[in-house]
Parts: structure tokens; C-alpha cells; sequence
């Protein structure tokens, strides 16, 4: 049985709860590093969400390592489309500043779904 689910539903969870904290206390304004260990970490999460799906509806089929990755970008470029259209990105939308941060978070993303292959792969 594929026991995927149990690190991606913690890390998922532990995630959930370190974002409310985060807005509660503006730990992304007092801490520039938080943002990008949040990213990571919901690139690892979302790569090992997707990784347990694939294996437990898809069970013959072979994904590459590289439509896990691609799925994780495409969440993060819906996350960044969500904070321009609400205006909570790190800068202020359509600015310089705001696109490097818009490519540093989705570049985290993706580290964080290579992350989970490396850690996927030695299984």
C-alpha cells in the first residue's frame, strides 16, 4: 500500500497551521526567510500530494519525475496570480520587486518538489 499520504497530510497540515501563525503575527514582514521556507515546504508538500494520487488512482501508469514538478509550478503560478489579485504579494504588484519575488517564490516551489523526488527516489 502506497503510504504516501501520511508525510504529505503532516507536512500539508503543519504547513496550514505555520501560514495562520504567520498572518496572525506578520511573521512574513518580520522574517523575509519565512516566505521561503514556506515555499519549499508547500513545493514538498504539494509534490508529495501529488506523488501518493498519481500511485493510488494510477496505479499502471509510469508519471516522469517532471509532470509532478510541472503540476507543483503551475500551483505556485496560481498561488502568485492569488496574492496580485488580493494584493498580499511580498511587493507591490507590478513593480520590479514584485516579479523577483513572484520567480524567487516559484523557483522555491520547484526546489521543494526536486526535494521531494530525492526524497521519493531513495525509497
Amino acid at each position: 500500500m502506497n503510504k504516501t499520504y501520511i508525510p504529505a497530510l503532516l507536512l500539508v497540515s503543519l504547513l496550514a497551521a505555520l501560514h495562520f501563525i504567520a498572518s496572525a503575527y506578520s511573521l512574513y514582514v518580520r522574517y523575509p526567510g519565512y516566505d521561503i521556507m514556506m515555499h519549499i515546504l508547500g513545493g514538498v508538500g504539494i509534490a508529495l500530494s501529488m506523488h501518493w494520487f498519481l500511485l493510488t488512482f494510477f496505479k499502471n501508469t509510469k508519471f516522469p519525475f517532471w509532470s509532478v514538478v510541472l503540476v507543483v509550478f503551475l500551483i505556485g503560478l496560481s498561488w502568485e496570480l492569488f496574492e496580485a489579485y488580493y494584493d498580499i504579494a511580498g511587493a507591490p504588484v507590478g513593480t520590479p520587486a514584485h516579479y523577483r519575488d513572484a520567480i524567487k517564490d516559484l523557483f522555491n516551489d520547484t526546489l521543494g518538489a526536486v526535494g521531494a523526488w530525492f526524497f521519493l527516489r531513495r525509497k
